[in-house]
């Protein structure tokens, strides 16, 4: 076989290749999701973003400090740091229907703060499709609103993002009572 006559089949294969190939499927675009630590607190489910949680623990030992506010359960010593814990039912006015023990304690951290803010139950992590996401939730407690950051609707439940950082920013979590 000559190289024109090799070259002939060869072209002949291509355009047959051409003429019967299946077309591939269309590209999907891909779901992009968000991630995020659910938690409950006075009834209500919330969802907080990762990064702003620095661990997720049960209620450590701690020592009760005079002069604080009702919300400050006291400090605990968390592997050599000192963190304050905050019951946050007691911040926004009302009671935990369950004992402490039950409840868990969210941990955040920066440069100058270590709370934990004693929440509740730990919902676990969550996931949610970006697009289900909404600016404004309705569906909130007037007293969380400050902290509320949109929030995500999937199938018809609603999952309100609450910022930790934004509730350590507050100043009403001044922990000293001006009862000293």
């Amino acid at each position: 076989m000559s190289s024109q006559d090799a070259l002939a089949v060869l072209t002949a294969l291509a355009q047959r290749s051409q003429q019967i190939a299946v077309e591939l499927p269309a590209k999907e675009t891909a779901q992009t999701h968000w991630n995020g630590l659910g938690f409950s607190l006075l009834g209500q489910r919330f969802v907080t973003p990762m990064n702003e949680v620095a661990e997720l623990m049960r209620l450590p030992a701690s020592t009760r400090l005079p002069g604080v506010k009702p919300f400050v359960i006291g400090i605990a010593n968390i592997r050599g740091s000192l963190m304050t814990l905050v019951d946050l039912a007691t911040f926004f006015g009302a009671n935990s229907a369950l004992p402490r023990v039950q409840r868990r304690v969210l941990a955040v951290e920066d440069e100058e703060h270590y709370f934990g803010f004693l929440v509740d139950e730990s919902l676990g992590m969550q996931h949610f499709p970006s697009d289900a996401y909404a600016e404004t939730i309705d569906e909130v407690d007037v007293m969380f609103q400050p902290f509320i950051k949109g929030g995500y609707r999937v199938a018809g439940a609603v999952w309100p993002v609450m910022s930790l950082k934004a509730l350590v920013a507050d100043p009403g979590l001044e922990t000293l009572s001006n009862q000293v």
